[in-house]
């Protein structure tokens, strides 16, 4: 990816360049002016060291000189304090704004984020892809840009002295700001690409092993696990040496050629300036180019860094746009209608072909299918977390994905319901900040946890381990349960909630939720017909289609398949 493409066609970089340049110009200024007023310090402090060797003829000959090195060693950490708390607090809210922009981008993919993305890959972008859109300010465009304007400056102002030092100078210049990077960029441009192939391979490689690293140690292969791992990271080792090797051999020509400035300098200083007070500024000029070798060290590894930074951009650009629909109504009635439907991720796909269905306010309805028939598609599109291609999903006259007050109206319990690392009231209080511990325990006691969650050292401020992994699955469940019980919904989808519970432990669950949520409407999404005695209708899904739909009495007297299934989950039972 070209620099001007990382710049200027993406839409996570020019943005914000175009939205906030005052503050980027006002860093770049004031880091232009650290430079300058270091090179100033230098300039003064060499000229009173030489002045001071010869009788002045004036104390005010050294005084003065003496006035301004104060004023610039002052001024150069005042000024630099200032450009850091600038270019800091720009690229601060930079930053924040970028990781807005990503978690809206991935918010759009939340439902189905573990089809399009490898877990790794997702780690990846959260933690490094970020990470470099700022190093590409902070490393990059601030210090080429510092060093382009301090290089321009140094070079008009010498041809106010000498045409021979601003050529000279411009020469020089050229090759630290523009030869040396570009020979560094081809250098290691291939290496760079390779070294962040190997690191993105070992995110992916490495958190996968983790997720699966009870499975690396039941089967006794720990040692396989631990040499794949450390092979991978050799040749990784390898390229980055290569890298740091080339750098340590340009930094030596940098230097090299930076000596070579300053030797013209002390030559052209010498052979220009030799009358009258003139000889007291050889060694001036000559020690103000030392503070300058800090603008333009860094620019060679800033450039060889574009590419790096190009791959994150491009990473960043195919997630999924991000732009917001406004949604300014709201649902009043959850009567579902649905209405000629097609759905698919892929084109030539249908999940979905010509869909309808209806549901009425406090109906229960149980959604059968095979694995892989769109049923939990199906309730991402009633939440409106999905939008159809074609027909219409409706709540009253109102289509999900564009009303504000979906999660006030619709709740969802799935086969995993997720506790964070935090305190067990929190986790309840998710769907309802305001809950009081009134309520909570009134849920909880609904649900049947009241006496458990008492038992606790520390009640409802109990700390939840990573995931909840403390709790059983059945009280994963009753606790998500007990987040609906407080959030009041009117709809509940409950997609496949008892899936990995023994059978006991599930029809307790669905007898409670059943109970629990009488008076709601439900969506209940299955892979067999426990439960769905409970439910006003039952449908079956095959091939985008309703292949059956009716009360299961009826069902089971006159479906031949209703009855072939019944069977099925009785020898199953």
């Amino acid at each position: 990816m070209k620099f001007k493409d990382i710049l200027f066609r993406n839409d996570w970089i020019s943005p914000f360049l175009k939205k906030y340049r005052s503050g980027f110009i006002l860093a770049i200024f004031l880091g232009t002016a650290t430079v300058s007023m270091a090179g100033l310090l230098m300039f003064t402090s060499g000229y009173v060291i030489s002045k001071s060797a010869t009788k002045p003829e004036n104390i005010l000959m050294i005084y003065v000189p003496v006035l301004f090195v104060r004023i610039f060693g002052i001024g150069r950490p005042v000024v630099h304090y200032v450009e850091r708390l600038t270019s800091h607090n720009w690229i601060l809210r930079i930053t924040s704004l970028l990781r807005k922009k990503l978690y809206l981008r991935l918010e759009k993919t939340a439902v189905n984020l573990s089809e399009r993305y490898q877990l790794g890959d997702l780690l990846g972008i959260l933690n490094e892809d970020i990470g470099n859109l700022q190093d590409l300010f902070l490393r990059t465009l601030f210090p080429v840009l510092i060093a382009g304007t301090l290089s321009v400056a140094l070079v008009i102002a010498s041809g106010f002295f000498s045409i021979l030092l601003a050529l000279g100078l411009a020469l020089f210049l050229g090759v630290l700001i523009v030869v040396l990077p570009y020979l560094s960029f081809k250098f290691t441009v291939k290496l760079d690409e390779e070294l962040k192939r190997y690191r993105n391979q070992l995110f992916s490689h490495l958190t996968d092993d983790i997720l699966g690293l009870q499975d690396w140690v039941l089967s006794g292969r720990k040692k396989d696990f631990m040499t794949s791992y450390l092979e991978s990271e050799s040749s990784a080792r390898k390229i980055q040496a290569k890298l740091l090797a080339f750098g340590r051999r340009r930094n030596l020509v940098l230097q090299v050629v930076y000596s070579a400035l300053v030797i013209y300098l002390v030559f052209w200083a010498s052979g220009s300036l030799n009358t009258g007070d003139a000889p007291n500024y050889i060694a001036a000029v000559s020690l103000a180019a030392f503070p300058l070798f800090d603008a333009f060290s860094p620019l060679s590894d800033a450039i060889v860094e574009t590419q790096r930074y190009g791959d994150s951009v491009k990473r960043l650009n195919e997630l999924p746009d991000a732009v917001e629909e406004k949604r300014d109504v709201e649902i009043s009635s959850v009567d579902l209608s649905i209405q000629n439907i097609q759905f698919g991720f892929e084109e030539n796909q249908k999940i979905f072909d010509h869909f309808s269905l209806e549901v009425e306010k406090g109906e229960h309805i149980a959604i059968l299918g095979r694995s892989g028939v769109g049923k939990s598609t199906l309730a991402s599109l009633v939440r409106g977390d999905l939008v159809p291609q074609t027909g219409t999903i409706r709540f009253g006259g109102i289509e999900p994905h564009k009303a504000k007050n979906v999660e006030a109206k619709i709740g969802v319990i799935n086969q995993s319901p997720y506790l964070f690392a935090t305190s067990l009231r929190s986790n309840l209080t998710l769907a309802k900040l305001d809950a009081t511990d009134e309520e909570i325990w009134e849920a909880l006691e609904l649900v049947g946890l009241r006496k458990m969650v008492e038992s606790l050292p520390k009640g409802l401020l109990e700390p939840v381990d990573e995931a909840g992994t403390r709790f059983s699955g059945g009280e994963r469940q009753r606790l998500a349960l007990a987040r609906i019980l407080l959030s009041d919904v009117e709809m509940v989808i409950l997609d496949e909630p008892t899936v990995s519970l023994d059978p006991i432990t599930e029809n307790q669950l669905l007898s409670l939720f059943f109970e629990r949520l009488r008076d709601k409407s439900i969506i209940f999404i299955t892979h067999h017909l426990l439960g769905v005695h409970h439910m006003d209708r039952v449908v079956f899904l095959e091939k985008g289609k309703i292949k059956f739909d009716g009360k299961p009495a009826i069902l089971l007297e006159s479906n031949e398949t209703f009855k072939q299934l019944y069977q099925l989950d009785l020898g199953n039972e």
